[in-house]
């Protein structure tokens, strides 16, 4: 099952192979780092830790982010290295690149002889803002004298980086979620089944929707705050599927679903008058709020649905109430912060 996560699109910075990129990033500097990054600038990796080239050709199209975290397997590191090699030399990109994976793997050791000068020389050549690459620098040179797990994502600064870990920490999250909603899938009644693909299109629309629309995009960390709120999200499907199939959905009666109508009603125009108000500095807009909101009552009636088939024991009245509360929640804290 993909996971629709949002995918970040930046501009791919074309690099050569280590030994041939020619305007080191640690020009911007100060000056101790500048030092450390001369004096292992033309430190390479061993020739037999690169790919011979059946196996450059076997990966072609690979992805060493993918191999060196794993998403719901056991990470590879041996190929995550080679695969990295094959990414490094034919164009990397900005964050989660060749040079990044292959700064991890020397860094830690993963498959390789550990070398922290290696692991600093591929932080000297990766393209971050100079305070991140201060930071790596300094950390994998301080790791000689207390050894400890490196990550790439532990020193972030920049609104660019940060959307980078945190869309890499997401796709880790589903397919961990995925495996879970698979099992949940598995146990739903045969006339359930057939109505699952179409709810859960549904959902995914409206997710897209609501983090595209309904999240602040002024940041720097614009992409993160879009993913964060996204997943949390997907978590709470994962939560509510749960209780829907093991029959724990909290009760609901007919009034209770028309209270939260009439506070999903409300907090829906409150959002839309803040969205229109001359002080609103965000980027949320009415329009964006309407589009989501049609998107997500094509979510709710096809849960309903959904729900009707999958557990005969939660009345519909009880689904609606609980849908319509999440709503409301997510309407009234989008302009409140």
């Amino acid at each position: 099952m993909p996971h629709r996560v949002l995918i970040l699109v930046f501009a791919v910075m074309s690099a050569a192979a280590m030994a041939q990129v020619s305007t080191p990033n640690w020009e911007n500097t100060g000056p101790e780092v500048t030092a450390i990054c001369k004096r292992v600038e033309h430190r390479k990796p061993p020739a037999a830790d690169r790919p011979t080239a059946a196996q450059a050709r076997a990966l072609k199209g690979c992805n060493s982010e993918k191999l060196y975290y794993g998403e719901g397997v056991k990470p590879d590191y041996v190929r995550a290295r080679q695969c990295a090699f094959v990414e490094a030399q034919g164009g990397d990109a900005p964050v989660f690149g060749g040079e990044t994976i292959l700064m991890q793997i020397y860094a830690n050791g993963y498959g390789v002889h550990r070398d922290l000068d290696l692991a600093t020389a591929y932080a000297c050549r990766i393209d971050a803002a100079p305070m991140v690459n201060e930071l790596q620098i300094s950390d994998l040179q301080s790791l000689k004298a207390k050894p400890d797990h490196f990550d790439y994502c532990d020193s972030m600064t920049s609104g660019l980086a940060m959307g980078q870990c945190a869309g890499r920490d997401s796709n880790r999250a589903a397919a961990v979620r995925d495996v879970r909603i698979g099992a949940l899938v598995a146990k739903l009644p045969p006339g359930a089944r057939p109505l699952y693909p179409a709810m859960k299109k549904s959902f995914d629309a409206f997710v897209e929707a609501h983090g595209e629309g309904e999240v602040d995009l002024s940041g720097t960390a614009r992409a993160a705050e879009e993913i964060g709120e996204q997943d949390s999200v997907r978590d709470q499907f994962l939560l509510d599927l749960g209780r829907l199939i093991s029959g724990r959905w909290p009760a609901g009666t007919a009034p209770d679903a028309r209270a939260a109508d009439a506070l999903l009603n409300a907090s829906y125009r409150k959002a839309l008058i803040g969205a229109a108000a001359k002080d609103n500095l965000t980027t949320i807009k009415s329009d964006d709020i309407r589009k989501t909101q049609r998107l997500w009552l094509s979510y709710r009636d096809a849960y309903v649905r959904f729900a009707a088939a999958a557990a005969h024991t939660t009345s519909g009245d009880a689904v609606l109430a609980r849908l319509s509360r999440l709503r409301a929640a997510q309407l009234d804290q989008m302009l409140s912060e």
